[in-house]
């Protein structure tokens, strides 16, 4: 027999989500021929589970460490869903003026989680995120030696590593935040600013281009030339974002009707270029310049995109 036990904070919420992950892995994880219980006691401040396995069969090299296996897939399930949240709102407060950030932390937050899951992109064998991954390598090394673990203690001082990571990935979602509200002030300017503007042309066609950014022409299909332009926007070429490049042309250029050739690789330009000329923009899929890569033009298929 196999005994392991975890002391946790005798805080109810902390206690309830680590007994609904136990559930959730018996159910998830088959560990026959080894059984695997657990019991409960109050053990001072302090709630005390312990764990006991046995094999129906004799132990072999493989199902020896099913017990602690179980165990530390649990414990590191409970740190990213249950201590990670807290800890990432303490740092934030940490980055953040403390009256901001009941506010704005529900709209941080996804930034947060977005550089998450890229970080996580990579699954391991057991189909755990890669940051799961090394909080469960470490509680299972734990207990190669050990028999019992302090939670509190251990995600202190031995997951320091992990929270390092985490700090960075908080700063980062932070300023991607508010990169991302300045981003949003400017659209919104941008929008009003259009909104005001007179009408210099009826339809321009938006076509990507190996020598620019991208090649603009009237209704007639005569190109566009914005010399000027290209002088302020592209001294620097390797320095000029085609976002920037092709939303300065339009506004320049303050079109009726904006057709976008573009295919969808380039759907956050095309988010971009709506948000600010809204209704006045439609994408083309279907003409010849679209299905062949040629520049030939044809608006007379334009689809909503």
């Amino acid at each position: 027999m196999q005994v392991y036990a975890l002391l946790f904070e005798n805080i109810p919420a902390h206690c309830d989500a680590f007994r609904s992950i136990l559930g959730d892995l018996t159910e998830r994880v088959k560990t026959d021929p080894v059984c695997i219980t657990y019991e409960e006691y109050e053990q001072g401040d302090y709630r005390l589970f312990r764990f006991q396995s046995w094999c129906r069969e004799e132990y072999n090299a493989e199902t020896i460490d099913w017990a602690r296996a179980f165990i530390a897939l649990a414990v590191a399930e409970w740190v990213l869903r249950v201590k990670e949240p807290e800890v990432m709102e303490e740092m934030a407060a940490d980055l953040m003026e403390a009256e901001l950030l009941e506010e704005e932390w529900p709209s941080v937050l996804p930034f947060i989680h977005r550089l998450c899951l890229e970080q996580d992109f990579t699954e391991s064998a057991l189909h755990m995120s890669t940051r799961k991954a090394k909080v469960y390598r470490k509680v299972f090394d734990y207990f190669e030696d050990e028999r019992q673990l302090n939670v509190l203690g251990f995600v202190r001082f031995r997951l320091q590593e992990h929270w390092n990571d985490l700090f960075e990935l908080v700063e980062t979602g932070l300023d991607d935040y508010l990169e991302d509200q300045q981003y949003q002030e400017f659209v919104d300017l941008l929008r009003y600013f259009v909104a005001d503007q007179e009408t210099k042309q009826e339809v321009v066609h938006v076509v990507p281009s190996v020598d620019k950014p991208f090649h603009l022409y009237d209704k007639q299909g005569n190109r566009i030339f914005l010399e000027q332009l290209d002088a302020i926007l592209c001294v620097e070429e390797q320095r000029c974002r085609e976002e920037d490049y092709l939303v300065s042309a339009l506004v320049t250029l303050a079109p009726e009707r904006i057709i976008l050739h573009l295919g969808e690789d380039r759907l956050p330009l095309i988010q971009t270029v709506r948000s600010i000329f809204e209704a006045r923009t439609v994408t083309c899929h279907s003409c010849s310049l679209c299905l062949s890569g040629r520049r030939i033009l044809d608006g007379n298929k334009p689809t909503p995109l």
